[in-house]
């Protein structure tokens, strides 16, 4: 039976995708994940992630993305709280592992553990009636099995956005609003284009400010 942890990558930004990833192993294997010192995803460096990554990948376990592009986040979050989508692209990066698992260890993304713990159970019952859900705030400090998949999420969300600079040609930035680089990108776009690109997420609050922000200066 196998041990699968469960985390996301890319709930606050602005641009670029959210990835939720699952990782598994089977419980006698478990130390293998262990040895090779992962860790929260955020107190790594980029190399360091990098090579993580590729280590995790190698090991006899299984992994599994759920990929939710801007294009689906702008549709969905009309319709429902991020926390709702996220509770189902964790359920499917769970089933999406296609294996049998005994202990499910997610990263909470509920300020509510409990409530998050028993969504999941339910998403899984018909595929996994039988196993363990502990959903945790901080997960990834807690259970290595939730590190490597903190990483697997990161390291795919980067190359992701990697992707759409080099295909935009010029620094977007993280991708966070708070990165003067992703907003002096989103502006200037803003301002050649009187919109934003596919690959940004029209829910959030950023993009209204700098909407507004550009039609004031144009009052003036």
């Amino acid at each position: 039976m196998h041990i699968c942890g469960v985390d996301e990558a890319g709930r606050g930004p602005v641009i670029g995708p959210l990835v939720v990833a699952s990782f598994s192993i089977i419980e006698e294997k478990i130390e293998d994940i262990e040895s090779l010192g992962v860790k929260d995803s955020k107190k790594l460096t980029p190399k360091k992630r990098t090579k993580l990554f590729s280590e995790i990948l190698e090991l006899s376990g299984s992994h599994y993305f759920r990929i939710l592009n801007p294009e689906y986040l702008n549709i969905e979050m009309k319709k429902q709280t991020l926390n709702e989508i996220e509770v189902k692209a964790f359920i499917d990066a769970i089933i999406g592992l296609k294996v049998p698992l005994k202990r499910i260890i997610c990263d909470s993304c509920d300020v509510n553990e409990m409530r998050f713990s028993d969504n999941i159970k339910e998403g899984i019952f018909d595929h996994y009636p039988e196993s363990e859900v502990i959903a945790s705030h901080k997960a990834e400090d807690k259970y290595p099995i939730v590190a490597a998949a903190s990483i697997l999420a990161k390291v795919k969300r980067d190359e992701l956005l990697k992707k759409i600079e080099e295909e935009v040609g010029s620094p977007i930035g993280s991708g966070y609003p708070s990165d003067p680089t992703t907003r002096r990108f989103l502006e200037e776009y803003y301002k050649r284009n009187n919109s934003f690109p596919s690959y940004v997420r029209l829910e959030w609050k950023t993009l209204k400010n700098i909407k507004d922000s550009q039609n004031q200066k144009k009052l003036v």
